[in-house]
């Protein structure tokens, strides 16, 4: 098969942190978008947990219903291990192939995921041909009002309680995972989101934007602009992923050479008359060529040698000088170790040393070090349980909803 993939996950202009996460992993073929809950990191631990969860499950074989399960859990104990962590959850929406090798969406809360259908071979698409389908239904308060008839498609884009899921990732019980089996056709692009996305772009003007840009990255970069744009109340992810072949063929040969029959090639000689002319036609762009390869040359080299990250070597933490990953021959180069043993972490800053937190200056990494050194946890301190009184809020700005099992799941707006 091959697909062309793009995805991009915002801030937004209202949050101070990015609590989403998503995964694209075209060997496995599996992606997906969460969208954490819980304040401070908590949020942005518990989709990355389930996102990390996700992608371990269904590269040891199991479907995407259950791997979703298995992060339902994941997500759990890991609030259990911090008090800090303690109510946090998130949504997941995630597309690949089952255990039976069948297409399915598999979902939980309001991320949601669409598939725009392009119209059969020798129809020229158009408004009337294209149709945009949302594969997945909300778990939410509003998208129960709408179904019971008591409030309509837009009353629930305005409704003060837009943001309360009713099903979610972490929380306390087993959680239902809805799957739905979708074909997978040449020339369909599917959709996953947050609802940063839905809550401020409509229906209509996604698929206005999923039908004008071609190309799957220009078409993400437009949708996070349009819910910016609306506003950027919350963090925005799209991953657009778009179907180019559904069944590629290798050929068993995989090398093939060309031949150019004798009697067709050209006979080409040079006069002595016309030789230094010839030479200069050709080493002049030889000396361009290779002037503009020095200097790209050069550009990468200062490139490669700037800026530090946090990393971790053995089990410790370690300071790196330079870009991660490096750049083309240039690998990063260790700066300094710090004797911080990685298991004393609390996870939000073990979070950081995963996704190799950078930093410009080495006097920026060197303060954040120090902050981290201060907030090692003690591993021969057993952890006690508390209990922690929040302070008491406006129903209406802290929505919740009562779920079958006697939990409550509510994103704060």
């Amino acid at each position: 098969m091959k697909v062309d993939v793009a995805a991009i996950s915002d801030t937004g202009r209202v949050r101070q942190a990015n609590e989403d996460s998503f995964l694209v992993d075209i060997d496995l073929f599996v992606f997906a978008v969460a969208d954490g809950m819980g304040g401070h990191v908590a949020g942005e631990i518990a989709s990355a947990t389930a996102i990390e969860t996700l992608r371990a499950g269904v590269a040891g074989g199991a479907g995407i219903d259950a791997s979703i399960r298995n992060a339902h859990s994941a997500v759990k104990q890991k609030a259990k291990s911090e008090a800090e962590l303690a109510g946090m959850g998130t949504t997941m929406t995630a597309i690949g192939f089952s255990s039976e090798k069948e297409l399915v969406v598999a979902h939980v809360g309001d991320s949601r995921a669409y598939v725009l259908h392009q119209p059969p071979d020798g129809i020229t698409p158009s408004d009337s041909t294209t149709e945009l389908v949302r594969i997945t239904k909300d778990h939410s308060l509003v998208e129960e009002l709408v179904d019971a008839g008591e409030i309509t498609e837009e009353e629930a884009n305005v409704h003060p309680r837009r943001s309360v899921i009713t099903r979610a990732l972490g929380i306390e019980g087993e959680v239902e995972v809805d799957t739905y089996a979708i074909p997978f056709l040449k020339g369909d692009r599917y959709l996953l989101c947050s609802d940063g996305l839905t809550s401020m772009v409509r229906d209509d003007e996604i698929l206005k934007t999923l039908r004008s840009e071609n190309i799957a990255n220009d078409c993400a970069r437009e949708l996070v602009a349009k819910a910016n744009k609306a506003g950027g109340s919350d963090n925005i992810t799209v991953v657009i992923i778009d179907v180019l072949d559904p069944e590629v063929i290798v050929p068993q040969n995989k090398t093939a050479a060309i031949s150019v029959p004798a009697d067709t090639a050209e006979d080409i000689t040079i006069n002595k008359k016309g030789r230094f002319g010839f030479f200069l036609r050709v080493l002049i762009p030889i000396l361009l060529v290779a002037g503009l390869f020095y200097g790209a040359f050069l550009t990468s080299q200062h490139f490669a040698h700037q800026g530090f990250y946090i990393d971790e070597k053995n089990g410790e933490i370690v300071l790196m000088a330079g870009k991660e990953g490096g750049v083309l021959w240039w690998d990063p180069k260790l700066d300094s170790q710090t004797g911080i043993e990685i298991k004393n972490l609390t996870s939000g800053d073990k979070l950081r040393v995963l996704r190799n937190e950078s930093y410009r200056t080495r006097k920026e990494a060197l303060k954040r070090l120090e902050e981290i050194r201060n907030r090692q946890i003690d591993p021969n301190k057993p952890i006690s349980q508390t209990t922690t009184t929040l302070p008491k809020r406006n129903s209406s700005q802290d929505p919740t909803i009562t779920i079958s099992n006697g939990s409550s799941v509510s994103r704060g707006e």
